[in-house]
């Protein structure tokens, strides 16, 4: 028998005797930690049972804590152990899975601790609702002792069983421990046999490992010179921070010192680096190394420069680390690109952003001079229109006047539709979220272009879905908007037949409901080719449409982008001389079965009445328009007086105490703004002031408001529109409703008292926590309504409303309920800034009212 014929034969029979011991071995340890497992298991339960235990002894603990000081600190723990003794029962009854009668003792348990914690519960609510009086002779009924001592017998009950069971089985364990250990002895010593005759594998494998490692080198070698020739710079260092690898192009970048051997963590001597466009070094917690050495997966930083040859670099840096299958990191990469043509690329297209945003600024200047140059002699040709067709004319002077007002308004229309183009472009075109009554909304539409109907002997119908909602949420105002623009484009392109116009519900999920909108007409229809371009801007059907028919092409397009930014469709059929039929669907939010009130009506007998009552202040700078209102007023049976600026209508001002103000906003010396500036801040006056403005850009409304105003209107102005402004304006107009109105209180402290029995010291406590956190709130609010921050509105408004309530000031209450409710559903900004204004002048009488309280329960 050969040498290696006696190691295969001793090494086989060394493997089956191993076998057959380790199989042994691998019982008995299965067995010693099955037992070893019952041992744990047991003392588990012990250690679950005694933790219900001094759950409960916690909750009795914090309970005491709370009725004797009533503090909250003591809720903690107590609702701390009242939220663990569910978990803890469950987790202790799923370890009694084969005990049932620990099981049903542990039933027996929970159901007493389930009455200990709603006796307890009670007594905290009886303390904190009535007093400690009542809490304490609760805690001496004994209930809650009586419980506590059943609790506690059960549970050591409980406890003295398991600790039977962890004696018995711990003997059993020890048991098998001295049977497991005898047998890994001896499969320790076949072990070591075996080592022995695998040892002349491993000499023999040597060999075959050398040379598998040379050609491992080989490889390597091959990889290094494939990192050396990329562009970019790579490094590696050790778990420990040393480097590992560094290519060339790292060491172009970062410097000789990476290779130095040094520690990656003495990172400012290996290389400096700077937040970029700064000397600040860059923190070494935020390098990408350190960071995937800390366990982050991959980084990315561009946020970083470097100084190569004294010029600043900046970089692109990604790294990530190699963890073995433990998870244990291995080495960490990062590889370093020089991006400065990336940066130069990205500074010129900063730069042509900024050209662009510039020259978008300039149009819209442009576009807001042009409406108030234009505008401003528009309110005077519109306006005097309106006075002279209330005058005896006859039919031809009837005629002509007629003719000036159609132009004017069909050249405001032409620039009310440049400036919605405008506002759509820069993305500052508004929705609003308000109750809309389609039915209601239908009629208006019905009294506005019926007239035009009938001139071309023309069928106006209005079909509405009974199916839809008598009050749905949605933009009244553009949806009048598309709607009229569709049925005045029917009406114009229709020479005899019928424009018909329906609403039909077509869809409701939830809380909202889709409605499809449809105008269709028997007019000059619209040719097969043009409808693909038909909703283009400055697109009509044919050439000679414009000529024959007026308009500026972007009517349409306007529709169909307020059609589209509300998440809605339209779509167009047409036949060429048939008619067309233009559908649009948008979705609405349900308010209700109720009846949507109208929100505009025109001025009565009676509120021009009060009007006639106003002190009346006009600053304006124009003649024209001057003349325009004070005919207006004259026609009306009122009164004005008259300032060209607002340094003249403050000099005014210091003369008469003005009910109103009316207050152009483009004027020489003061303008405005600075002078309704000037009468808030300075003057300290709340007297209600209306903008007047040929302005009617986007944010032109919310600025007029955000600075202190009560109202806007735009030019040209119109009679019942104006009046109704100022009647909404909230001023008093006799004087004996202006002293109600300042012998009005605001603050009730009534259910404050009530409260807390009349104890003075607490309610002068809470007034001063109140009087503490007001501005912080205030400021709050403004600071969300100048950031446009619903969210920041919201949050302070329901804060504040909390405050105000305990206090009893219902009408400042209303305010924030109102606000916080705009605020939740993110619209209305323009009814907000009012509302804030509001908050502000209620707050101010709020605060002095509650100081004279103050002092009055200070005296008693």
């Amino acid at each position: 028998m050969s040498g290696k014929l006696r190691i295969v034969l001793t090494f086989s029979l060394s493997i089956c005797i191993l076998l057959v011991v380790g199989a042994y071995a691998y019982r008995s340890a299965s067995e010693y930690k099955s037992s070893s497992e019952w041992v744990s298991h047991t003392q588990n339960v012990i250690n679950e049972a005694q933790s219900i235990l001094l759950n409960v002894e916690d909750i009795e603990t914090a309970q005491r804590g709370y009725v004797i000081t009533v503090n909250e600190k003591f809720l903690v723990p107590y609702n701390d152990g009242v939220n663990e003794l569910p978990r803890a029962h469950l987790r202790l009854n799923q370890l009694l899975h084969d005990n049932p009668a620990q099981k049903k003792l542990l039933a027996q348990i929970n159901q007493l601790i389930i009455k200990k914690c709603l006796f307890a519960e009670r007594v905290i609510t009886v303390r904190t609702k009535v007093g400690f009086g009542a809490a304490q002779d609760l805690v001496e009924s004994g209930e809650g002792e009586n419980l506590m001592a059943e609790i506690r017998g059960l549970l050591e009950r409980f406890i003295a069983n398991e600790e039977s069971y962890l004696a018995a089985r711990l003997s059993a364990s020890n048991e098998q421990f001295a049977h497991t250990s005898t047998i890994i002895l001896v499969s320790i010593g076949l072990a070591i046999l075996f080592v022995i005759i695998t040892l002349y594998f491993f000499l023999k494998d040597h060999s075959r490992r050398l040379q598998s490692e040379r050609k491992v080198k080989a490889s390597e070698a091959r990889i290094k010179k494939f990192l050396e020739s990329l562009p970019l710079g790579v490094y590696v260092v050790s778990p420990d921070g040393v480097p590992f690898f560094t290519n060339s192009e790292a060491v172009r970048i970062l410097g000789e010192g990476i290779v130095s051997g040094n520690n990656y963590n003495n990172m400012r001597q290996l290389y400096q680096s700077y937040v970029i466009g700064t000397n600040e070094p860059y923190p070494i917690d935020r390098r990408p190394i350190a960071r995937v050495l800390n366990g982050e997966s991959t980084i990315c930083i561009e946020d970083v420069e470097t100084e190569i040859n004294g010029i600043r670099v900046p970089l692109r840096i990604n790294a990530t680390h190699i963890a073995n299958e433990e998870g244990k990191i291995e080495f960490a990469i990062a590889v370093f690109e020089d991006i400065t043509s990336v940066k130069e690329a990205e500074n010129e297209l900063r730069k042509a952003k900024k050209l662009a945003e510039e020259s978008s600024m300039l149009k819209e200047m442009f576009l807001a001079n042009m409406s108030h140059e234009i505008r401003t002699p528009m309110n005077a040709v519109i306006g005097f229109t309106d006075l002279l067709l209330k005058r005896n004319l006859n039919e031809e002077e009837m005629g002509y006047v007629r003719i000036i007002k159609t132009s004017g308004e069909n050249l405001l229309r032409i620039i009310n539709d440049v400036l919605d183009i405008s506002k759509i472009e820069s993305g500052l075109m508004t929705f609003e979220i308000h109750p809309i009554d389609i039915q209601a909304l239908f009629s208006s539409i019905n009294v506005m272009l019926s007239q035009k109907a009938k001139e071309k002997n023309l069928q106006l119908s209005f079909k509405n879905d009974s199916n839809i909602p008598n009050a749905i949420l949605g933009d009244p105002t553009r949806l009048t908007q598309i709607i009229l623009n569709l049925v005045g484009n029917s009406i114009k392109f229709t020479q005899d037949g019928a424009v018909d116009v329906s609403a039909k519900l077509i869809g409701r999920e939830k809380e909202e409901i889709q409605i499809e909108f449809s105008v269709k007409d028997t007019g000059i229809g619209i040719p097969a080719n043009k409808l693909e371009t038909i909703f283009e801007r400055f697109t009509q059907a044919e050439k000679h449409t414009t000529r024959k028919f007026g308009g500026t092409g972007l009517g349409l397009n306007i529709v169909k982008q307020l059609v589209e930014l509300q998440g809605g469709s339209i779509s167009v059929s047409s036949q060429e001389g048939q008619g067309s039929e233009f559908k649009f669907v948008l979705t609405f939010s349900m308010l209700g079965e109720v009846t949507a009130t109208a929100t505009k009506k025109n001025v009565g007998a009676e509120e021009l009445e009060e009007l006639r009552k106003l002190k009346i202040l006009i600053v304006e700078d124009s003649p024209i328009n001057v003349k325009f209102i004070f005919a207006l007023f004259e026609n009306n049976g009122m009164t004005a007086d008259h300032a060209e600026n607002g340094k003249v209508a403050i000099e005014k001002m210091a003369e008469t105490d003005y009910d109103i103000i009316l207050m152009d906003i483009e004027m020489p010396e003061m303008n405005g703004y600075e002078t309704t500036t000037y009468i808030r801040g300075v003057l300290e006056s709340s007297v209600p002031i209306i903008a007047m403005t040929a302005h009617t850009m986007a944010g032109e409304s919310e600025k007029c408001i955000q600075m202190g105003m009560n109202g806007y209107i735009s030019k040209p102005i119109r009679e019942d529109l104006l009046f109704r402004k100022m009647i909404n304006a909230g001023f008093e107009t006799h004087k004996t409703v202006k002293t109600e109105h300042e012998n009005e209180k605001l603050v009730d402290l009534t259910l404050l008292e009530k409260t807390m029995r009349g104890n003075k010291k607490v309610i002068l406590e809470t007034i001063g926590i109140f009087l503490e956190h007001l501005p912080e709130n205030l400021e709050g609010i403004t600071e969300g309504a100048e950031k446009q921050d619903f969210g920041m509105i919201r949050r302070n408004a329901h804060t504040m409303k909390s405050s105000v309530s305990i206090l009893g000031i219902n009408k400042i209450q209303e305010v924030l309920e109102e606000m916080e409710r705009l605020a939740a559903s993110e619209s209305g900004m323009e009814r907000i800034l009012e509302l804030k204004n509001s908050l502000s002048l209620l707050s101010n009488r709020a605060v002095a009212e509650i100081e004279q309280l103050k002092d009055q329960y200070k005296e008693s």
